[in-house]
């Protein structure tokens, strides 16, 4: 069964609804559930070619995935780095990606030798309280 949301072959059964005992399904890679539809099954058949310059972007733009993942900080929590870019999705080795951070200050402030990183709004409090560089 395709996804019927990115056409992906690489699905698996997830159960079956409750109200209607339709056939589940989860995609392992767009990560999304969904139900076996008919009409939406015969538009899948097709094989998906090709892909979206976000799907690409989301992939493989280190730059483009960093600042996706900042923009979504939550104003209450702080993390470290290496907690940041296990959020990111991105390997520790990620071409780039030390030079990337370095240049988002709005999101991070150092104290005692580490980076820290946040919503911009909650490290430029610290910073006026001088918790943070």
């Amino acid at each position: 069964m395709n996804c019927k949301h990115c056409g992906s072959e690489n699905t698996h059964k997830n159960g079956k609804e409750h109200s209607n005992k339709k056939q589940k399904y989860f995609c392992r890679d767009c990560k999304r559930n969904f139900t076996e539809d008919t009409e939406l099954k015969l538009q899948t058949d097709k094989p998906k070619l090709g892909i979206t310059l976000d799907e690409f972007r989301d992939k493989h733009d280190v730059e483009h995935i960093i600042s996706k993942t900042l923009s979504k900080l939550d104003r209450n929590l702080i993390y470290e780095k290496a907690d940041l870019i296990k959020l990111s999705g991105l390997p520790y080795s990620a071409q780039g990606l030390s030079t990337i951070l370095e240049t988002k200050s709005a999101y991070c402030g150092k104290t005692g030798g580490k980076i820290y990183y946040s919503h911009p709004d909650t490290i430029k409090m610290l910073k006026e309280q001088a918790k943070l560089n």
